[in-house]
């Protein structure tokens, strides 16, 4: 479930970015898990579980400085927001194989932030375009998946008729896309699109006005995730 949330840290970066940062995450967490076992050995830490750990938790470290929250609920009267669907399974599998795991994820937060400063220009390196060339003939044809159906509308305006075109199925695709992509809880009411949330989907479509921004949040019900992919299916 932590990987599925985190799969916005991929559309945001693109194919040849998010490869790279994966190579940077593993490689550091190689080196900080080494660093573990050398200083924890005195302390009995001698054996560290297997998995991804190291690179869920960097691009976890991604998610919570890149994506902003959308709403905010209250549960006996403490306030969280929606991010707390990411957090929580994250917070568990952190926990899951003690002390190891901790300080796997540890490590993995540590990496992120390590990318993210651009320490030694790692957010900045890229793969040769030579390797790029070699994984698209050869990888990406088997770890591809079929292209999902997109609409014929030219522009993003042509699109928004259609989406309103028919109240009840519109209602049912928003019920499943709450459900889907973690939406709101009931009971909840999401906000207004904020000018953050407008900011950040301009910063990362330069060429996307205001209006456009306003549309494809309000068409995804606030999700600013989902924003993201319209705005990059308008673009294709």
């Amino acid at each position: 479930m932590v990987i599925y949330h985190l799969r916005v840290i991929e559309r945001l970066f693109g194919p040849a970015k998010y490869a790279s940062f994966l190579f940077v995450s593993a490689v550091v967490c190689t080196f900080l898990n080494v660093a573990i076992l050398v200083t924890g050995s005195p302390l009995g830490l001698t054996i560290l579980p297997s998995g991804p750990y190291g690179v869920i938790f960097s691009a976890l470290y991604q998610y919570y400085t890149i994506i902003p929250s959308v709403y905010e609920f209250k549960v006996f009267g403490v306030v969280f927001t929606d991010k707390v669907f990411t957090y929580a399974p994250a917070a568990l599998l952190m926990l899951s194989n003690m002390p190891g795991s901790i300080a796997l994820g540890a490590s993995g937060l540590l990496a992120g932030a390590i990318y993210r400063s651009d320490f030694a220009g790692t957010r900045r390196w890229r793969f040769p375009k030579i390797v790029l060339r070699i994984a698209e003939r050869f990888l990406l044809p088997i770890f591809s998946s079929s292209p999902a159906i997109r609409s014929t509308a030219t522009t993003f305006e042509s699109r928004t008729p259609a989406r309103s075109s028919d109240r009840s199925t519109q209602v049912v695709r928003e019920y499943l896309d709450v459900l889907s992509t973690g939406g709101a809880p009931q009971g909840a009411t999401p906000h207004p699109p904020s000018e953050e949330q407008i900011a950040h989907l301009q910063s990362i479509f330069p060429a996307t006005t205001q209006d456009q921004a306003i549309a494809a949040l309000n068409s995804t019900n606030n999700n600013l995730a989902e924003a993201v992919q319209v705005l990059l299916d308008n673009q294709t």
